[in-house]
Order: C-alpha cells, then structure tokens, then sequence
C-alpha cells in the first residue's frame, strides 16, 4: 500500500477527471437504461456513492419529471454491485438529510428516524450532519440508551460531524472516520485501502454580530481535524454540507485532503481541481445520484471518474425499499390523524 505522502503526489500524476449527465432533458422519449448510466466496467478499485438533501423525503419528488426516491438510490446500488462485482462501494451521505425542521413534533421525529432506518437497512457507510441534522442528532445521540439506539439503527456508528455543537446530555459523535477497503483491484502488500471521511457543516447567516447555535466554524474546525485524520488513512475525503464555493475554500486551505464533496451545491457542476484536490458535488439526494470512482495503476498511482444521474424511471426502483417508503408513508400518516 502506498504512504501517505506518496498517495498524495500520486494524484497530481494521474487524476482523471470525467463529468458526466446521462439522462435526456424532460420531455424525451425514453430515458438512457441503468446500463447505460453505470458505463462499461473500466477496472474502477473503489466507488463512491454520494448523497446529499434528502430533506426526510423518501419518495419521487418533481410532478413535472419524475425523480428521485429511496428505492431508486437502492436500485443504482443493487445495479452497481451486480454489473461491477470487483469495485467495492461506500455509500455517503452529504448532509441535510433530515426533514427540515427545528421541532420536535411526533411526525417530524418519526420522519427523521424512518431517514435513519433506511440508511441503517441499506448500510450508507458515512452518514454527515449537516447544521439541520444537528438537531434532530441531539435526540438521536442522546446518551440515555444510545446503546439499544445504535443496535437498532446502526448507521448512527456512522454519523460524522466535526463541527457540530452538542448538548451535556449527547454522546459526541466523530469528527471522522476510517473505512477500510479491501478488493481485487486494491493491490500492495496490506490489499486494502483507508479511506478517511470528515464530517462538516457550513453554519447559517443570522446576521451581523450573531453566530449559528448548532455549529461552530467549519474552517477552524477542519484545520484542527484535517491533519489527525490525513495520519490515518491513504485518501481523505471531506464531506462537508455547503456551497460550492466554500468547498473551494476548504480545498485550498487543506490541501492535505484528495478529495472535498459540496453537500449543498444543488446545482450541476463539473468537479474542480484545486492543487491536488478535487471539489466534487453531491447532486441533489432525491433527485439524482452522484458516482465517484477511484483507479489504482500498476505503479499505484490513483485517478478519479465523477458521474451524475438523474434518478428518474430510467432507474429501477428497489422492491423492498419501495415497500419500506410506502410503509414508512403509512405510519407517518396514521401519526397526523
């Protein structure tokens, strides 16, 4: 396995840059087949399946063009792993994928454990706060019988926040994580890789003079994480729910880090190189799913492919996961009556 540092200026070597929209603009007869969207099986070693504003919304969001949905993000990973059997998947959640609200009402609480349900059935492997989640987090991590929470809900072992403000009575959650990947593409004499996430959240602007309750500041907290997380692991990833434009900024002042993912970008863009590190967006969680692929030479130098996709029909739709949304409907709705 490569060092740190060698891994590091590898990447200036050999990075790969591929943005791709596959779906045809509205209107068109017949969407691209999941097929083709996942492309040929071009030897990627590791995938990364992001994202980002869920919003606590599990179904087909857009009258207009159908998109999105829990079961459609399940059915491009059941996809992923059935056409690429040697990539290995980690699935990451940008942020703000609770429903947005700052209550505590029985059907918000409900929606926003359900969110969490299905991101513990479906194993997402890193699960970022973003500064909405925050609050819901406070419930959710709260140390009066986090043990039994955690063995029911396990992706709460996979919350991330480095930035995030708890109360005395809530468990901290990590600052970061460590993933360990092994593979058949994954060469080197450990054969497998560590892939480091860190977990941030841009505040909001209440005004002059005022600072945001739920968070402190994200580039105070990322100097002070960045450094001990890059010790660890062979590629780090910041996931930050935030603008582009301040992803920029996180890139340029940490470039330790390979790669920045915008959680709030909501928009299309093409993914940016800023020195050695590469800005990429979480497309919108339920409208479209973002890809982001990682390729080992021989020599162990590393190269990224980034792809974007609308989730509309042309996706098929997880079974179980469409029965698990429309249970999930069901019980929120008999809560409301």
């Amino acid at each position: 396995m490569l060092s740190k540092s060698a891994c590091t200026l590898l990447i200036v070597c050999s990075l790969s840059i591929c943005s791709m929209t596959q779906t045809p603009a509205p209107g068109s007869a017949e969407p691209p087949s999941i097929d083709e969207r996942l492309g040929p099986d071009d030897g990627a070693a590791l995938a990364l399946l992001i994202g980002g504003n869920m919003r606590g919304n599990m179904e087909v969001c857009d009258c207009t063009y159908p998109r999105g949905s829990l079961p459609r993000r399940v059915g491009y990973l059941d996809a992923f792993k059935k056409k690429f059997k040697e990539t290995p998947v980690l699935q990451v959640e940008a942020g703000n994928w609770t429903y947005d609200s700052t209550g505590y009402l029985p059907s918000v609480v409900l929606q926003n454990e359900q969110m969490m349900r299905g991101m513990s059935r479906w194993g997402v492997d890193v699960v970022n706060l973003g500064r909405y989640d925050v609050i819901y987090a406070q419930k959710l991590l709260a140390r009066d019988g986090i043990a039994e929470r955690t063995a029911d809900l396990t992706a709460i072992k996979n919350v991330i926040s480095a930035n995030g403000v708890f109360g005395d009575g809530v468990a901290q959650p990590a600052p970061y994580l460590i993933k360990e990947v092994t593979g058949p593409r994954i060469k080197g004499k450990l054969k497998k890789l560590r892939i480091g996430f860190v977990g941030l959240a841009e505040p909001i602007r209440p005004g002059d003079g005022l600072t945001d309750s739920q968070v402190t500041d994200m580039f105070q907290a990322a100097q002070r994480v960045v450094p001990k997380a890059r010790k660890e692991c062979d590629v780090l990833v910041i996931v930050a729910h935030c603008e582009m434009n301040t992803a920029m900024r996180l890139a340029t002042e940490n470039p330790q880090a390979d790669v920045v993912i915008a959680g709030n970008s909501e928009g299309l863009f093409k993914p940016r190189l800023v020195g050695n590190t590469l800005v990429v967006m979480a497309a919108p969680g339920y409208i479209q799913q973002s890809d982001l692929r990682l390729y080992l030479s021989d020599e162990g130098k590393i190269a990224f492919r980034f792809r974007s996709t609308d989730l509309d029909r042309g996706v098929p739709a997880d079974a179980a996961a469409q029965a698990f949304t429309e249970a999930a409907r069901r019980d929120r709705e008999k809560l409301q009556h």
